[in-house]
């Protein structure tokens, strides 16, 4: 009798002795998936969308490579992939929201690991690149030697780099808990009915994350780096200065605090919801494999190592599960590009600033992986469908989507740089230095470009021969610029380059939310296949 009491104990909701009656409204599936999608957002907000909008901030504040900055991206793939097997196997016989719970705070330290660079190094110097005048503009004055602050040496940054990475990894370990087990215990204490639904919230959570990081991300690098070290209203720098660097860490930080709201919650939940027995008679019917009868005579799997091979092996030879991984595989292949550069590439292609490419990422993912997350989940709980047909379901949505792949070769020409790939309007050949700016002493060790109504960028408001500015709603206005072509209707430039939107700009936009919506309608589909393929 004390022993049977000291079990209901362990199956309320809370931690070790505290288990109040008040609380246990709350030991539900549906209340676990509500923190569950918390979770969800937060890592969604971090992980793809907070680190992805940041990772060129970061290669110009520690002078990182593209190859440098693809690693410290992939480091949360690469920490996730050592642990993945061995958790999912050993976790499942353990308390699984407990490892859940462990995974978040380790997730939280990775984070506050990766903020690290900015609190222990140096303010960040830049190079201003006119001697005379904060405002590069033309002056017969001007000397044409810039003037430099003194920089971090590169041999520095090497520790910095080595902190992003080692946060990175262990963003990527701790969150594998969640991917595995959390998933796993939805499904073990749900219906097969429920669960698909249940996975579309908890998607559906990630992908609303990851678009709020992007557009997070975006704002909080209109901020200066070092905003509370500096009096920003001092600098001779704007948000759209090649030179500035963003707050980068803030977002970070914000999403160190968000797992450590969710830890608590999900840690107190027991090994088992009530009603677990029930639901597990029910699903071993639903099973569809051959090999049901090996796994039964099996049950000392995930209780030790030595038993790890003959458990890989019986899942190679199920066919089902074994192309599910494949695909799903190749499937986040492609989205994890898309996710780390796809900001990017709205940049590269279409001419597009880094906070509205952050804002684009934003907008079209929220409608469209979302949906297509909510899409696919209740498609699969509409019909009922049962393993061939979500397979089925999902084979469709994949190869629409796969039609538009050539979407990607869509892009906007390149703007004219006057001395670079077009000449100025009294020169013939390629060349900086023109009638209307040589006795302006302009440098060229800072790019600082300005765009005239011709859509014609200038390396510098001094190289467009500007002799005046002004400030209007916030953006800097250069006025009597003297190289513009005197058919122009207007002798006033505009800081940052040029960024007029081609026909091809509307069409890939739209072309990237479908796919957005079909490769993530599959999401839900998938995972409620892969459990259904293999028995409870």
């Amino acid at each position: 009798m004390a022993q049977g009491t000291k079990e209901n104990a362990k199956a309320k909701y809370g931690c070790w002795i505290f288990r109040p009656r008040c609380l246990q409204f709350l030991n539900t599936i549906k209340w676990h998936v509500f923190w569950h999608c918390i979770y969800s957002f937060c890592e969604g907000f971090i992980v793809n969308g907070v680190i992805n909008i940041i990772i060129v901030t970061l290669e110009k504040r520690y002078e990182l490579t593209s190859q440098r900055s693809g690693m410290i991206a992939s480091a949360n793939d690469f920490g996730a992939a050592v642990l993945f097997i061995i958790v999912g196997y050993l976790g499942t016989h353990a308390n699984k929201p407990r490892l859940m719970a462990a995974g978040m705070f380790l997730m939280s330290l990775g984070c506050l690991v990766f903020s690290l660079p900015q609190f222990v190094g140096d303010e960040y110097s830049f190079t201003i690149s006119s001697a005379n005048s904060s405002e590069n503009v033309c002056s017969v004055s001007n000397s044409s030697t810039g003037s430099c602050s003194v920089k971090t040496s590169k041999e520095n940054y090497e520790g910095y780099y080595t902190l992003l990475l080692l946060g990175n990894a262990l963003v990527g370990i701790g969150a594998v808990p969640s991917f595995t087990l959390g998933l796993t215990y939805i499904e073990e204490n749900s219906s097969s009915r429920n669960s698909p639904l249940y996975f579309g919230f908890t998607f559906c959570s990630a992908a609303l994350g990851v678009a709020v990081g992007y557009i997070t991300g975006a704002q909080t690098l209109s901020l200066f780096v070092d905003m509370y070290k500096v009096d920003v209203s001092n600098l001779a720098l704007s948000p759209l200065s090649p030179q500035w660097v963003g707050a980068w860490w803030v977002g970070i930080l914000a999403g160190m605090g968000g797992f450590l709201l969710v830890l608590f919650p999900i840690a107190a939940y027991p090994k088992r919801l009530p009603g677990y027995d029930e639901l597990q008679k029910v699903k071993v019917s639903e099973a569809q494999t051959k090999s049901e009868e090996i796994y039964k005579e099996h049950e000392e799997f995930g209780k030790s190592l030595k038993h790890l091979p003959k458990s890989l092996w019986l899942l190679a030879k199920n066919p089902a599960f074994v192309f599910i991984i494949l695909g799903g595989t190749v499937e986040i292949f492609i989205i994890g590009g898309l996710a780390t550069f796809g900001a990017k590439l709205f940049q590269e292609f279409f001419n597009v600033d880094i906070y509205e490419a952050g804002n684009l990422m934003g907008f079209i993912t929220v409608p469209g992986s979302a949906g297509g997350m909510l899409f696919g989940g209740y498609i699969v709980k509409k019909f009922d469908l049962k393993c061939r047909g979500i397979i089925r379901f999902s084979c469709a949505c994949l190869f629409l989507c796969m039609c538009l792949g050539p979407s990607f070769l869509a892009s906007c020409p390149s703007r004219p740089i006057a001395g670079v790939s077009t000449s100025y309007p009294a020169n013939s050949e390629l060349s900086f230095v023109s009638s209307c700016n040589s006795d302006c002493g302009c440098s060229t060790a800072g790019f600082e470009p300005v765009c005239d109504v011709n859509q014609i960028v200038y390396f510098s408001p001094c190289h467009a021969g500007c002799r005046g500015v002004s400030v209007v709603n916030g953006s800097k206005i250069y006025e009597d610029c003297s190289c513009i072509n005197s058919t122009a209707p207007s002798m006033t430039l505009t800081s940052g380059e040029c960024s007029d939107r081609c026909a091809l700009f509307y069409l890939f936009c739209v072309l990237l939310f479908f796919m957005m919506f079909l490769t993530f309608s599959t999401m839900s589909p998938t995972v409620t296949a892969m459990f259904r393929c293999i028995p409870p």
